[in-house]
């Protein structure tokens, strides 16, 4: 039996690499067709070398965030592809007159299943968080990946953040510009700008907050308030400010999806934080507990895949496919629609997260029952 269970195994491995492979290689084909001149003027006359390096550097990053978007979706062609060779050649029947049971037979594709959500959970958690800006960053390579600033409120100091253009690679926006606000950080209202701010992270009991290099207004001609100086601080220079605040670049652009990026910590971390928003703080929590359930849903869409493609009554594999379309496309619209719920916060978060999880788990029980004994 554990042979057999090794065979099903590296059938699913095979069959899961090869409709990666082909997926991403097709985007590839097709994005690089569409986008070559981009990548031809950024690199201008460094070589071909250079071109292929730059190339090959922009899709593999471009590789780990398509194996997390697509990796569900590949886990279920996967199953469907095995279950239908295996019963076209009929490598099912011989240990099914064995006596073993259906289900222990077809259990590796459930731990299949799992293991792949748990390389999943490790991508989402481990290697997204450090390559975050390469999704939305120019063909053209780390020197091209300058983006919009868009304006963000700090609803804990009350300062606006705001710039022309922000570099992700180097985590700075250019022609910065903050608002203090008064009475709370100043006593008059004013704006400071900078050409250019950078980020710095919390470290050694540091806050986390922006260095504005060569400021309009220095530190010293500032009316700051007793609760201004704790947020407005001297920088590294004379001439530059610390400006202490939770936002951070990935608010600065396409911030209703940016988050999605981030490790399960640092989502904690900004539920809690005071300077977000309720919309944006229910967004996050939202999100949240859809990422706690999602290896779930995950293993519950191969279970009931499975009874409805190796059913008793079965009419036919291409009709038993159509059916498993049918169920998991139903699945994604209520989970869809259960998030979409908790996020205007028609119901709660939480129970918005895991009505398709409980919905999904007893459709699956229920399914056992049609198993091909």
């Amino acid at each position: 039996m554990l042979t057999y269970d090794r065979y099903l195994l590296r059938s699913f491995a095979h069959v899961f690499i090869v409709c990666f492979i082909a997926m991403f290689g097709l985007m590839v084909v097709i994005d690089l067709l569409e986008n070559l001149d981009e990548f031809l003027n950024q690199n201008a006359d460094s070589g071909v070398q250079a071109l292929l390096e730059t190339i090959a550097r922009y899709y593999a990053c471009q590789s780990i965030l398509f194996l997390d978007r697509a990796g569900p979706s590949l886990t279920l062609i996967a199953v469907v592809v095995v279950l239908i060779l295996f019963q076209r050649s009929g490598e099912l029947y011989p240990m099914l007159a064995a006596g073993i049971p259906m289900f222990r037979v077809l259990l590796p594709l459930v731990f299949a299943a799992g293991c792949v959500s748990g390389l999943l959970v490790l991508n989402q958690e481990l290697v997204i968080p450090r390559i975050a800006h390469s999704g939305i960053e120019s063909r053209g390579g780390a020197g091209a990946s300058d983006v919009r600033v868009e304006p963000v409120y700090d609803y804990a100091s009350r300062i606006s953040i705001n710039g022309r253009r922000m570099r992700l690679s180097q985590r700075s926006i250019e022609d910065a510009e903050f608002v203090l606000p008064a009475p709370t950080i100043v006593g008059a209202m004013g704006t400071v700008k900078s050409p250019r701010a950078i980020h710095r992270s919390a470290k050694n009991g540091r806050p986390a907050g922006w260095i504005l290099e060569d400021v309009s207004t220095p530190w010293s001609e500032l009316s700051l308030t007793a609760d201004g100086k704790r947020v407005v601080l001297l920088g590294p220079r004379p001439q530059d400010l610390f400006i202490v605040t939770a936002v951070t670049c990935d608010q600065l652009y396409k911030r209703n999806s940016s988050f999605t990026m981030l490790s399960t910590q640092e989502l904690l971390r900004r539920v809690q934080s005071p300077a977000f928003g309720t919309m944006s703080s229910q967004r996050l929590v939202a999100y949240l507990h859809s990422r706690f359930v999602q290896p779930l849903m995950n293993v519950i869409s191969v279970l009931l895949v499975i009874p409805l493609m190796v059913r008793r009554e079965s009419t036919g594999l291409v009709a038993d496919s159509a059916v498993s379309a049918t169920i998991l496309g139903t699945m994604f619209g209520l989970t869809q629609a259960s998030l979409y719920c908790g996020q205007v916060q028609l119901i709660p978060a939480d129970l918005a997260a895991w009505i398709p999880v409980v919905i999904g788990g007893s459709w699956a029980a229920w399914l056992s029952g049609v198993l091909k004994t």
